[in-house]
């Protein structure tokens, strides 16, 4: 299965989460014509779910984490034998947890990529003359 190129930020999305370029933004943002501010919106808010959606996946783990080493520690106390192989289950629940969030965050990063730019959005298909 060939590799998936990583998804990067636009550096304007990218300064929307730097409080010290809030205003550098805000005066390119003005400098947008209606359609490139349209593009520039659904790039930003593409980034800012994908980050909702990696801090939830974050803390739904952390939450899986807790709750699974407390079932193995409950598990180990009152089993006889060997139950070292419990402390190994909730890390395992962990990978998977993030795993999952972090194929979602990245499918709604994609989709933001997905949307053609103004300029391209407004082009007619060229047309080809017969010879």
């Amino acid at each position: 299965m060939p590799k998936q190129a990583q998804v990067k930020e636009d550096a304007l999305v990218a300064q929307a989460f730097d409080a010290d370029k809030h205003e550098d933004l805000a005066r390119a943002i003005e400098k947008l014509s209606p359609d490139q501010a349209a593009f520039f919106l659904a790039k930003l808010e593409a980034a800012i779910k994908k980050r909702k959606i990696q801090i939830t996946g974050y803390l739904v783990a952390m939450v899986i984490w807790l709750l699974g080493m407390f079932f193995a520690l409950m598990w180990y106390g009152t089993h006889d034998g060997f139950v070292g192989w419990v402390f190994l289950m909730p890390f395992g629940l962990v990978g998977l947890v993030l795993f999952g969030f972090g194929k979602w965050a990245d499918a709604v990063g994609r989709a933001a990529e997905a949307v053609p730019p103004p300029a391209a959005a407004g082009a007619a298909p060229s047309e080809k003359t017969p010879s």
